[in-house]
């Protein structure tokens, strides 16, 4: 388990990621979930987990210590209401044990990843789905089609625009430096989770990646300068 294995098994995800896209888009022009899908989403997001897991247990190997004989060691990932604090001061200690004290820059980095960091919430959601999938419980992916608003404003450097979502002109007016356009989207979703499975699923590749990339070079010594 190492950074190296963690980067094989996103690139492993990234040269399967057309496939799971040819199966979901195949899915909604045939109106069902085909076993393929489901087993190759389950690939994916097992894959996606042990990369993870292979970033902390590194981690643990470099900086950590226990008194266990062999802890269990898994990448953290905070869930509501679960905050930075404890984050910081339990949850981090429990799944990587000495990791606060010999590298807290470390430990703010994984705070960056986590649903209250600067990446979005998708972190609990993937993990949610991975374990489900652990478990041989393959999550149902069902079809849905949402209408969708895509804002579009001009503000000014230095300045902020106010609006309410529930009156949102859909041409631009001089008084109104936004407008939207209404759409569709049709795809698939998680069941438990009601997350989209292409946009989760790519989201949450491109922050793997950054994980594993700016982990490492920290472990390095050459902090990545790349905020994705």
């Amino acid at each position: 388990m190492s950074f190296v294995g963690a980067q094989q098994l996103v690139d492993h995800c990234e040269g399967s990621w057309p496939r799971l896209c040819q199966l979901h888009d195949d899915s909604i022009a045939q109106q069902t979930v085909k076993p393929a899908l489901r087993l190759e989403v389950k690939h994916f997001v097992g894959d996606l987990g042990s990369a993870l897991d292979y970033c902390a247990s590194e981690l643990f190997q470099k900086y950590g210590h226990s008194k266990k004989p062999s802890p269990r060691i898994y990448f953290p990932y905070a869930k509501p209401p679960l905050g930075p604090s404890e984050f910081r001061s339990k949850l981090v200690e429990r799944c990587i044990p000495g990791l606060s004290s010999a590298r807290p820059d470390i430990v703010e980095k994984l705070a960056e990843y986590q649903y209250f960091g600067r990446t979005g919430n998708w972190l609990p959601i993937l993990m949610k789905i991975t374990n489900e999938h652990k478990h041989e419980q393959l999550t149902p992916q069902i079809q849905k089609t949402y209408k969708t608003v895509a804002i579009t404003a001009t503000i000014p450097d230095g300045e902020t625009v106010k609006f309410d979502l529930t009156k949102i002109p859909l041409k631009p007016t001089p008084d109104k430096p936004y407008h939207g356009t209404v759409g569709t989207w049709t795809g698939l979703v998680f069941a438990e989770t009601s997350a989209g499975v292409k946009p989760l699923l790519e989201h949450s590749l491109r922050n793997v990646r950054r994980i594993v990339e700016e982990l490492s070079a920290l472990c390095e010594g050459t902090a990545s300068s790349d905020d994705g």
